[in-house]
């Protein structure tokens, strides 16, 4: 995407801005995206910023505002291509400013826009945490994996509802996401029980049924944290229900379906000092096929591979000609 006139400084801020966001290893996508909404408000004030040299003319230009929140949803789905409400966000702000000619009308419009994202976002949680109480059999085994917001929602709500259940979850690695859940959890009374992610073959099998987040939904099937399609396979051979819990919000265009291969952190993150000689990789999300699922748990239900289709048509037909792969 092409960011116009802007001048390096303010390039240079809206790096600044999304570098947090960039370094977020260890929450899930619905949560970075919130985190994203505080990035969009700031970057609406950049023209007001006294620190940076902007000329006069940039202050006040409409135009200028519009390329600075089409950088700022660039750079955002930039360094988490994986994370797709970061494309959507970006796409319903841009959006949302289309017709807009007047600064005033931009900033009025984005936070609107950002507004009812959020909203959304909250309300989407709360309908899949009731769908998914449902599927937690009392007394039972649950198996989670990685770090959801949307997965400890449900988890937590059907404990405030009286539900007893213990939950296991391996650690995640490299970032080690599985500990952050583990805490999660246990402070909201629910116990748990945590290992290894190559212990998975020997706790899976007690359980009746795992969960786990997801962070984009392709044609291909879902992208989650790497580890993901190993627990699925497992799954299927253990013959435990796999169900991936998800908003709308992160279905995909077909252009950016494979986004998520471009997100590979340093190798030092796996191991510091490796001898010369031993290339790490360390690829953070891999695919999982939708016919290792049993079910995608949304807000508008339990959808199966049929019925994904118009989902799918919605998310290429909508894309915003800024946000467009050329």
């Amino acid at each position: 995407m092409q960011s116009g006139g802007l001048s390096s400084s303010i390039k240079a801020k809206i790096t600044e801005l999304a570098a947090p966001i960039k370094d977020d290893l260890l929450s899930g996508a619905a949560e970075i995206a919130l985190r994203a909404i505080t990035v969009y408000q700031t970057a609406l004030k950049i023209q007001e910023d006294a620190s940076l040299p902007l000329s006069a003319s940039e202050r006040t230009d409409a135009v200028l505002l519009k390329e600075i929140l089409a950088q700022t949803a660039s750079a955002l789905i930039d360094v988490q291509p994986a994370m797709a409400p970061l494309t959507a966000m970006g796409n319903i702000v841009l959006q949302a400013i289309d017709l807009e000619q007047s600064k005033e009308g931009i900033i009025e419009k984005a936070n609107q826009a950002l507004t009812r994202f959020e909203s959304t976002l909250c309300a989407s949680a709360a309908t899949i945490a009731d769908i998914a109480y449902d599927l937690i059999d009392p007394g039972e085994l649950i198996f989670a994996y990685s770090f959801s917001s949307t997965v400890v929602s449900c988890l937590l709500n059907a404990r405030a509802r009286g539900r007893y259940f213990r939950v296991v979850c391996t650690e995640a690695r490299p970032s080690m996401e599985g500990r952050k859940l583990a805490s999660r959890l246990t402070s909201g009374g629910i116990e748990v029980i945590h290992t290894f992610d190559s212990a998975l073959g020997l706790v899976l099998g007690n359980c009746s049924a795992a969960f786990m987040g997801v962070d984009c939904i392709t044609r291909a099937g879902v992208v989650n944290k790497v580890g993901s399609w190993m627990l699925a396979v497992a799954c299927r051979e253990l013959k435990v229900p796999l169900y991936a819990l998800s908003g709308t919000e992160k279905f995909i265009s077909d252009d950016r379906m494979f986004d998520f291969e471009k997100h590979e952190r340093p190798g030092s993150e796996v191991w510091e000092g490796a001898p010369k000689g031993v290339a790490v990789l360390n690829h953070q999300f891999d695919l999982v096929p939708f016919e290792l699922l049993t079910g995608l748990v949304t807000e508008n239900g339990i959808l199966k591979e049929k019925d994904l289709e118009p989902y799918f048509s919605d998310s290429n037909a909508g894309v915003h000609q800024a946000l467009k792969l050329s």
